[in-house]
């Protein structure tokens, strides 16, 4: 497979290898649309920029817009208890007492939390904000699922005694650049700042849509199970994007709320630039685009019709694929679907992918079904390799 420059995927601008600046007006659209495509699927993000950007006013506006409670907290002037609660000892029992943000975002349970000028905070309070974005938790409060995690930074060079983002905290993020075109700033002074919205997917249509994604992205790493961790080896890399497990899943529920929300191209590359770096980005968006699978609802309708590819990663997707399928709709007869097409793929001279797969076809059989006879006659091998009888 052909592997596409980085240029063409993220443009001519250089400083999109290093995160990058917002070079024209689709830039900026692009780019919005990834913050309020992460706010919706809660996904944490980081914004980077100069200072005099807009970018609490920006969050302001679509707080607004979204009618949301918000709470901004400037993490250069805050203590790690201000993160991680003030210890107290009441009748004998240790507690972490929540600070009072804390305690309103849990009130609303859908606020959006922004702490600004995260990578000037010490490490210890950048320690402390670790399980806020995590698991959405400040002292002993839970601030609710449905709380959306926002942080800001400047870029160390413009950063006012700042730190780099430690690489635990900076892997929790999608980080996209807030530079604003000159452009966007000409026509928001004279009062037409532009702001940009996504629709509500569909339920079904983004389940659809996150199934694909992890198919096809559990395809490329078995591909490229080197760029699965690629951990930082520079100052600056370790403060930006970087591919790990959590990262890669932050690509899947992403990349899956684009395809539902029917986003262009340009917002699903920034996306996955912002969660896993420019180079794993660059060639995991090749893959994607040039992969041409079957939709796993065709194969499901019309087994007889399945040509079997020659590629493992593409067989490797597609089993994946009618995996997720089956179990968003599991009846009998979409099983022994499966099965026979677990059949094939071991009689293309890949048992080891038939096998991986048959231990989550038997635990997601329906209750009391079995295989018909001639099906299970040619899955023994299979089921028993997997240990399944």
């Amino acid at each position: 497979m052909e592997s596409v420059p980085q240029e063409r995927l993220f443009g001519n601008n250089a400083a999109w290898n290093q995160g990058g600046v917002m070079g024209t007006i689709d830039d900026y659209a692009a780019t919005y649309k990834v913050l309020i495509t992460c706010i919706a699927a809660r996904i944490p993000v980081i914004l980077w920029g100069p200072p005099g950007q807009g970018k609490t006013s920006v969050i302001k506006q679509i707080a607004a817009d979204q009618n949301r409670h918000l709470e901004v907290i400037l993490a250069s002037i805050r203590e790690p208890q201000d993160f991680a609660g003030l210890p107290m000892l009441s009748n004998g029992v240790a507690s972490l007492m929540p600070p009072d943000w804390a305690k309103r975002l849990a009130e609303v349970d859908n606020g959006i939390l922004f702490t600004d000028e995260v990578n000037t905070a010490p490490p210890s309070v950048q320690a402390a904000l670790l399980r806020v974005c995590l698991d959405k938790v400040a002292g002993d409060c839970h601030l609710g699922d449905d709380t959306s995690v926002i942080a800001a930074a400047n870029p160390p060079e413009q950063a006012a005694d700042g730190w780099d983002l430690a690489p635990p905290l900076a892997n929790r993020f999608c980080h996209l650049n807030w530079d604003l075109p000159a452009e966007v700033v000409r026509d928001g002074l004279a009062g037409n700042w532009v702001s940009y919205s996504i629709p509500t997917p569909n339920p079904e249509k983004l389940q659809n849509a996150l199934n694909a994604e992890r198919a096809a992205l559990s395809g490329f790493l078995a591909s490229r199970p080197d760029l699965t961790t690629v951990l930082p080896k520079s100052a600056t890399e370790q403060g930006r994007a970087f591919p790990t497990p959590r990262s890669w899943e932050m690509v899947a529920i992403l990349s899956g709320w684009i395809t539902s929300c029917d986003l262009d191209s340009g917002v699903r590359r920034i996306a996955v630039l912002g969660c896993v770096g420019p180079g794993p980005a660059a060639e995991y968006i090749t893959y994607r685009e040039n992969i041409d699978l079957p939709n796993p609802e065709e194969i499901l309708a019309n087994p007889k019709d399945f040509v079997m590819p020659n590629r493992m990663d593409k067989i490797y997707v597609i089993g994946a694929s009618l995996m997720s399928a089956l179990r968003s709709s599991t009846t009998l007869e979409r099983w022994n679907t499966v099965g026979r097409v677990l059949e094939l793929i071991a009689k293309s001279g890949n048992p080891d992918l038939a096998v991986t797969f048959a231990r989550d076809w038997i635990r997601i059989r329906p209750e009391g079904a079995t295989p018909d006879k001639e099906l299970l006659r040619s899955l023994v091998p299979l089921l028993t390799e997997a240990k399944m009888i």
